[in-house]
């Protein structure tokens, strides 16, 4: 985020200031960007502050929820694996075998790779579903647990 921070007022700076906009921060800020939101969306994940419909699991009981949970978790679970790392990394692979470059962005003179940008995807979801799998491991284990009947967890 400071990275972009940065692009966008240096592209502010050269563009009213200088009078001769810098070329590169305009894409760089759109990757960011990309980044930002997609890996803001794991980590949300992570913390189950996710957007999600309440409306089933509040008429459940605790057992209920559990289980309605490990269900949603395997459906994330799969959407991940299949769209996001799969899906995702065959979009990686396909753009750096054909050799799809950035027009605006050069390190140490040559083109950015749209393939490295496209990286956060795949990247994504191995996390969601890294988070995905220890909360169905955390709910099974909380459902089987002795502990689960006197506790009411």
């Amino acid at each position: 985020m400071i990275v972009m921070i940065i692009a966008v007022v240096w592209q502010v700076f050269t563009r009213f200031v200088l009078q001769d906009p810098a070329s590169f921060t305009d894409e760089l800020s759109r990757y960011l960007l990309m980044w930002i939101g997609i890996l803001g969306g794991a980590y949300t994940y992570s913390i189950k502050r996710h957007l999600a419909l309440e409306l089933l699991a509040s008429k459940l009981e605790v057992r209920g929820q559990k289980i309605l949970g490990i269900i949603i978790n395997l459906i994330i679970c799969a959407f991940a694996a299949v769209a996001l790392i799969y899906g995702g990394g065959e979009m990686v692979s396909s753009t750096l075998r054909h050799g799809q470059i950035s027009p605006g962005i050069e390190i140490f003179g040559e083109s950015l790779k749209m393939g490295y940008v496209y990286l956060v995807v795949p990247f994504s979801g191995v996390l969601i579903l890294y988070y995905g799998l220890v909360d169905i491991c955390e709910s099974v284990i909380s459902l089987v647990s002795p502990k689960n009947e006197t506790q009411g967890k």
